[in-house]
């Protein structure tokens, strides 16, 4: 009797097979390049065995996708349904070489501790189960651990009210401030807030983020309550582009803005 076909792990386990087929490898030559046994590849390419995260980050990088093992692998894995424009919004970060994004009132979504997502989710979505907001919460908060490995260039810019406004409460804030300082001492992300006294600026509009793909394609997501919108025109490109550099330029030095929020989140303690 052959072992039980993981129905969920199918799509992955025939895309594994197509591109070791496509590099012109066996399963032994794939298996020596991640430590396994041929046998182990052939149960992954026949989903009767599942991947590990660390196994299919290797194959990633042995078949050159760029993250979209990867992402298969997450899909199954968190099982979430996730809407169309933000499974997009996820590949493309897991394609971008540079990330820059400005928000006006919050702190973007791949900087966010699970606890800050949680208010801000159980708050909106009221009509989700306490369930179904554990799953939004940990789909958020894996997203910035998927892409350090890849080192991508990760660059922020905030009104200052982002980190003033306590969400949640002191304590929640306060360690949301200490981790946006975290990643920013271990060059994670360069951040920078435009202070109060700042009081007309090119800014005052929906976030937004440019990205860099590492074919160096260019893309713009304009974020919206509903959701997001690409644009991909080398003008909107060239428009938003220069809006983020008016931005950084209004902003206080990446050293002056950790020192703020290290001041702030003293202060909640």
């Amino acid at each position: 009797m052959g072992d039980k076909v993981l129905q969920q792990w199918m799509p992955l386990g025939g895309e594994l097979r197509q591109r070791r087929k496509r590099a012109g490898l066996t399963l032994a030559e794939v298996g020596e390049e991640l430590g396994l046994s041929a046998g182990m590849i052939g149960h992954m390419e026949r989903a009767t065995r599942a991947p590990l995260r660390e196994h299919v980050r290797n194959l990633d990088t042995l078949f050159a996708t760029e993250g979209e093992l990867l992402q298969q692998w997450l899909d199954v894995v968190e099982e979430k349904d996730v809407l169309p424009w933000f499974k997009d919004a996820l590949q493309s970060e897991l394609r971008s070489k540079k990330i820059s994004e400005y928000h006006s009132i919050l702190v973007p979504g791949l900087l966010q501790t699970a606890e800050y997502t949680r208010v801000l989710v159980s708050a909106r979505q009221v009509q989700k189960t306490p369930e179904e907001v554990e799953e939004v919460v940990k789909v958020r908060v894996s997203r910035l651990p998927h892409l350090r490995p890849q080192r991508p260039i990760l660059w922020f810019v905030v009104d200052q009210i982002v980190v003033d406004r306590v969400v949640g409460n002191e304590e929640i804030m306060a360690e949301q401030l200490r981790h946006i300082v975290s990643l920013a001492e271990d060059d994670t992300i360069r951040f920078q807030v435009i202070p109060d006294e700042v009081r007309k600026h090119c800014g005052l509009c929906s976030p937004f983020r440019l990205m860099t793909m590492r074919d160096n394609r260019k893309l713009v997501r304009m974020e919206h309550t509903l959701g997001g919108t690409a644009f991909d025109k080398a003008d909107e490109i060239e428009e938003m582009t220069d809006l983020f550099g008016a931005l950084q330029a209004e902003a206080l030095s990446p050293a002056k803005s950790i020192e703020l929020i290290q001041d702030l989140a003293k202060g909640m303690k």
